[in-house]
This record gives structure tokens, sequence and C-alpha cells, in this order.
């Protein structure tokens, strides 16, 4: 009896444990559940940074995350429920930010791979060309990334993957994970570690390839994972109308910003919103501080940048116009929308924030961005639930009773002529540029202008890319005999994957 009564105990010891796990994980799903979308991708991302969680973001409950929450509340000392209270998503913020500030990780839009990912920039500081994306490396050549696109027209997706995981003695694959959307493949080259990924995008595939070295072993699994999770394929350019409407039929000028002279009070904006646009605007305001109205002409682009350039007109009191014959869309409205004053004389559009934004992370936190600004500027809720139901591949254009109906418009009407091409030909003889790339480096502008060349040789019709040196900066660019021509080849290889703006001589 003595014996039965010890099995008994011994039993309920190892049920116990158990039992407790089991309540714990559940315990965990609830709460994770009850989070936002936005709070359980940033959770698992922030996870990823700290070395916890080894699988994509998704925003979904599994054991991986559970596991995950669990290690990082036994890192900082406490129980590993699966439950995280205030002050430990507090510190789990506060610790993976200061991964991120180390690692320098910045959204990044590489147009030679058509891709948009979050890369640890501080890192991975030398970026150059290759033949079929891009190539970013370490000071120390340690770590390196490589970005690469290839057509599906010669090879399938699942014919790649067995390229990819094919016998190399150079090479041992620790892991391989195929799904008809995406695969990963891992392993070891020598004394290097490695991870691949590849998305299937609409007949090609486009992917990654990250290697690192012992000294970075800590660093190398924590970006292959989190650039894994932010990698999305840049979609097309805006719908024709768009971007007929947003170039005035008469192609964009040559420089994003215009100062006409004979209206000291003006901005012209004419281009699309990029990364660079917000810093852009800061040096056309320096130029012309006093400056009261901003003319807007744009198919979109970068959100980030919209948002900061509306809070500085905001914060400026400046006038927001969009003539007749113009558009302003996407996260252009955005820019509009922070004008004390707003007129529309063209059209005005809005959508959801498209998939260039990374992933459902950066989505999210943009969309949060987006909404204070919104809001700061008194913006109508029924603009705001156009914006939120219009699919980012269609396009909500206000009508004019709407424009009125809304509270779109306010102040007094804005009188005055705007053309995009004032000054932008130039004289009869001149030049006109489409500028294709800037460089730090002679070398690696010498192989972006024999990419050029030979990417988007017919497209060029015969004429060279050049490469010119202005101090320590190589430009790449193509000089073309009009306006018009320079347009159309920017148009074409923006169509095409690639990136460029006109420029004058």
């Amino acid at each position: 009896m003595r014996n039965v009564l010890r099995l008994g105990f011994w039993l309920l010891l190892l049920w116990m444990p158990a039992g407790l796990a089991y309540a714990s994980f559940d315990d965990s799903r609830t709460w994770f559940e009850r989070l936002s979308d936005a709070e359980r991708t940033a959770t698992q991302a922030d996870l990823i940074l700290l070395g916890h969680y080894q699988h994509l973001v998704d925003g979904r409950f599994g054991q991986g995350t559970f596991d995950a929450i669990a290690a990082f509340q036994k890192s900082q000392g406490k129980s590993g429920t699966g439950v995280l209270s205030d002050p430990e998503r507090n510190a789990l913020r506060d610790a993976a930010s200061k991964v991120d500030s180390r690692l320098g990780i910045e959204l990044v839009s590489d147009t030679m791979a058509r891709v948009a990912m979050m890369i640890p920039v501080g890192l991975l500081s030398i970026r150059n060309p290759t033949d079929v994306g891009t190539s970013y490396v370490s000071a120390d050549g340690e770590i390196s990334l490589e970005t690469m696109h290839a057509s599906l027209a010669a090879q399938s997706f699942e014919e790649l993957f067995a390229v990819m995981t094919s016998p190399d003695p150079e090479r041992i694959v620790t892991y391989r994970n195929f799904g008809t959307s995406r695969f990963v493949v891992s392993g070891q080259i020598g004394d290097y570690s490695f991870y691949t990924m590849f998305v299937n995008a609409d007949g090609e595939a486009i992917g990654y390839s990250l290697a690192w070295g012992k000294t970075y072993e800590e660093e190398g699994p924590i970006a292959s994972v989190y650039i894994a999770s932010h990698f999305t394929p840049i979609g097309s350019l805006p719908p024709p109308l768009e971007v007929r409407k947003a170039q005035g039929g008469a192609g964009p000028a040559p420089a994003a910003f215009r100062l006409p002279k004979d209206n000291p009070d003006l901005i012209v904006f004419s281009a699309d919103v990029t990364d660079d646009s917000a810093t852009e605007f800061e040096n056309a305001l320096a130029k012309r501080p006093n400056a009261k109205i901003l003319v807007l002409n744009s198919a979109g682009g970068s959100v980030d940048a919209a948002v900061e350039m509306a809070r500085e007109v905001h914060r400026r009191g400046m006038k927001t116009y969009v003539p007749a014959d113009m558009g302003c869309y996407s996260a252009c409205a955005y820019i509009f929308l922070g004008g004390s004053d707003r007129q529309v004389d063209g059209e005005l559009g809005v959508h959801q924030i498209s998939a260039e934004v990374a992933d459902l992370v950066m989505a999210q936190n943009a969309l949060g961005d987006v909404l204070d600004a919104l809001q700061i500027f008194g913006v109508h809720q029924q603009v705001i639930s156009h914006m939120l139901r219009t699919p980012p591949d269609d396009m909500y254009v206000f009508t004019a009773t709407e424009l009125d109906e809304f509270g779109i418009l306010s102040g007094d009407r804005i009188e005055i002529a705007v053309s995009l091409d004032d000054k932008a030909q130039p004289a009869s003889g001149g030049t006109v540029y489409v500028e294709l790339s800037k460089l730090t480096d002679a070398d690696a502008a010498e192989r972006s202008r024999e990419y050029a060349a030979d990417r988007w040789d017919v497209l060029f019709g015969g004429i060279e890319p050049e490469v010119e040196t202005s101090g320590e900066i190589y430009r790449v660019r193509l000089p073309t005999a009009s306006l018009e021509r320079a347009s159309e080849i920017c148009a074409a290889i923006k169509a095409d994957g690639g990136g460029c703006y006109v420029a004058g001589s």
C-alpha cells in the first residue's frame, strides 16, 4: 500500500508541472489574442530583436510565441507565464529599441531587386548594385546581404528551391522549408552561416541571402529573421490616370520642388513623395522661409515622408492647393490635409496604405502616424472612412460636392496660375538628364552605369549613360534632347522597377 501511495505521489508531481504549463499556455494565448494586430506583430518583432523568437512575424499565437515570451520574462528574472504585464511590455519595447538603434535598422526600398525591406544599415554600411539586385556589406566584410530577383519563365519556383537545396560540397543545408509563396534555406558555407529566402511574386522570384561569420554570430540570426519578416516585393506604379494627372499632361518638372521667381509666396511640389522629399522640402523652405502656399501635384509615395511634410505645413500655417488639371493622390493627400487653408481645382484621391509598406508591423505603425496627424489637422471622419475603405490598388477621388461637404476645402479661393513646365524646358540646344543613381564610389558608379546601359539599352535608343563627378559624388545620368523624352524614359524605368528622376543640365 505504501508503494502504491508513493507511486501516486510521484505521478502527481509529474502531472503538476505539465498541467501548470498548459494553463500558462492557454492564459498566454488568451492574453495575446486580446492585443490589437499592431501590438501582436510588434511584440513578435521585438522578441526577434532580442533573440527569443526565431519565426516570421505573423501576429498569430503558437508554441514559438509562447516560448519566446516566457524566455524574455525569464531573462528579466521573472516567471515565464507567457503573459506580459504592462511594466514587462515596456521593458520589452525598451530593450528591443536599444537593439534596433545599435543595428541601425531602417526601411529600404531596393529598386534593383524590386523589394522593400527592413535591414540593419548600421552594420551593412557599404552598398553596391549587382546584375540582379544589390549587395550590402559591413565595413569588415564579415556580414553581407545580397538581394536578387529571377524570372520564373524558364524554371518554376519549386525548381529554384531544388537548385538552392541540391548537394554541394561547399554548402551544408541544415534547414529547409518550402511553400508555394515562399521558401527558406539556411546552413553553413565554410566558416560562414547563411539564410536565404525567396518569395513568389507575379512571375518572378524575389529574395535575399544573408551570410555572416563568427564575429556576428549573435546579430546574424536576428537580422536574418527580422529581414524575412519585413520583406515585401515593391508593387507597380499608380494607375495610368493618376500618373497622367500628376504629370499635368506635360511630364514631370525637372526637380521635385520649384520656387517660381514671379511669385515669392509659392513653393511647387510636382513629383512622387520619396524618402528624401521631407529633407528636400526643408531645403526649399530654407530658400523661401516666408512661402505661404504649397502647390501639390503628386501620385503619392512614401507615407513617412508625407506625414513629416504635412506636419511642417501645418506648423507653419501654410495653405495647400491642387490646381486644375493636376492631382494629389495617396500619400500626397496627407500633405494637402495639413494645410491651414485648402483648395482643390484638380483632383484629390485617397486609399489604404499600400503593400509597399513592408508588412503588417510597419503598415500599422504608419497608419497610426497618419491617423494621429489627421486628427491634429481636424480632418472630417468621412474623409478618413473613405481612405480606410478603399483598397490600395484603387483610388477614391472626392467629388466637388464632397470636397465641400466633408470640410476638405477651407479659406478663401486661391487664384494663381501654375505651369509645371515653367522654366522646365531647357534653352535651345540644352540637355535634360535622367538621373539614374548617385554614389560615393567611382567603381560602384561605373558598375551602376554598366548595369543601367545593359538593362535598358533598348529604351535608351543607343544613348549611353554617363558618370558625372562633383567632389566625392558620382552621378549616373542619361543625357536626352528634351524634357518630354527624359520624362518618357524615366516613367518607363519606374514601370520596370527601376528608380530615376528628371533634371536639367
